[in-house]
């Protein structure tokens, strides 16, 4: 295949940025944003992802190209795939296989796709899974609606930009919108490095705004030449593709969010894959039940008969709920059933005395000072990896001595490692 005609062999100076889209019917929009790119001094390549119609110049990466990328011709895609969107989908395999391929040779260095419903879909598909050092935009007749941009579909790193008409053409609408992808994509990839500076090993932090730990523990870390990065745990999945990518050394996984959702049925993604990158990676780490207290439960939906006798509390636009002992003893074994397949040296840490800022006192609505122990009994008759230590503290997850102890052992198990 050739890997690109006019682009991969131009002088080094410039950026080289693969414009995703469908030819058949976007073309004169795809043009356009070649020729703003190149007005700024980078390297557009086209890709056409599309799959009929005629095309009206010729890009670097031809649909004939992407379907082969597949093991297939476009003629035996589009002869297999009856529905219209199936064959969109083997495209979009065919254009993430190439566009893996040229980041491992470090071949471009960002990426811009446009389209509406179905080609935001499809650029989707092709973006999601891709490495963090490649800066990702996608410019979208349907970037604010709800049900189709989900957190699980779209890139970790994925800047979307919503375009006021519709892309069907150029007009004085479309092309603000088309100027200002070409502005934000070429401004992504002149600032992708920081010359000069130094890389440390990172140490992940996960937490809530429940939580007042991580200044603590960034400055320990700091201390000993980590550079620590947070988290916030609200199921964008984000710190298990980073440890998968290889940018993590250790995590501090202090926030089970993800997991108590999982269990109780509320709305945050992420408990399926939580915790388990870290184990399946070999990357040392602690972990404690912060937020183990609660889950949240949209304003907007109505409540299912099963919460209506919990314990609430208003946050922002959601209600809290508490959650039962059932629910906690439930998720101390999904937690003893990840962790024992890990294959790193881990710690779960746990506070007796409180897992937020909302169960801290018999004053707070979700107080409960049985849990901790109850949680740690779980975890004791589940747990049989010997690289998992169970460690209880008469603290609340907010107490300096928590930080401190999480941090201390945290460094203790990298050293070992």
């Amino acid at each position: 295949m050739d890997w690109g005609r006019g682009g991969l062999e131009m002088s080094p100076k410039g950026k080289k940025i693969v414009i995703i889209g469908t030819l058949d019917t976007k073309s004169e929009e795809m043009l356009y944003l070649k020729e703003l790119i190149q007005r700024r001094g980078h390297y557009p390549l086209v890709m056409d992802v599309g799959t009929s119609g005629k095309v009206s110049f010729q890009p670097d990466f031809t649909r004939e190209e992407v379907a082969l990328a597949t093991g297939q011709t476009l003629q035996e895609i589009l002869a297999t795939h009856e529905k219209y969107t199936d064959a969109l989908t083997a495209m979009a395999m065919g254009a993430k296989s190439i566009i893996q391929k040229l980041i491992t040779e470090k071949k471009i260095d960002g990426l811009l796709s446009i389209g509406g419903a179905l080609g935001t879909t499809q650029t989707l598909m092709i973006i999601r899974d891709l490495p963090l050092n490649v800066p990702k935009l996608t410019l979208s007749t349907v970037a604010f609606v709800a049900d189709l941009i989900t957190s699980e579909v779209v890139s970790i790193d994925q800047a979307m930009i919503q375009s006021v008409a519709d892309l069907w053409g150029l007009n004085r609408i479309t092309r603000m919108a088309l100027q200002r992808a070409a502005g934000a994509i070429c401004g992504m990839v002149e600032e992708q490095e920081e010359k000069g500076v130094v890389e440390k090993p990172l140490v992940a932090i996960s937490a809530l705004g429940v939580h007042t730990y991580v200044d603590q523990c960034k400055s320990l870390l700091m201390e000993k030449g980590y550079e620590p990065v947070v988290f916030h745990s609200v199921g964008t999945g984000a710190l298990e593709k980073l440890i998968r990518q290889g940018y993590i050394s250790g995590v501090l996984d202090l926030a089970c969010y993800e997991l108590i959702n999982y269990v109780s049925g509320g709305p945050v993604k992420g408990g399926e894959e939580k915790f388990t990158a870290a184990c399946e990676e070999g990357i040392p780490q602690v972990i404690a039940p912060g937020a183990l207290d609660f889950f949240p439960w949209p304003m907007q939906v109505p409540f299912p008969d099963k919460f209506k006798n919990r314990t609430m509390n208003l946050h922002a636009r959601v209600n809290l709920i508490k959650t039962t002992p059932q629910e906690q003893e439930e998720t101390a074994m999904l937690l003893a059933e990840k962790i024992n397949k890990t294959k790193a040296f881990a710690v779960v840490l746990i506070p007796l005395k409180g897992f937020s800022r909302l169960d801290r006192s018999k004053e707070m609505p979700f107080y409960d000072p049985g849990a901790g122990k109850r949680f740690a009994n779980v975890l004791k008759e589940k747990i049989s990896n010997p690289l998992v230590e169970i460690e209880e503290m008469e603290v609340h997850i907010n107490d300096p001595a928590f930080a401190e102890r999480a941090t201390a052992l945290l460094l203790s198990k990298m050293s070992e490692s």
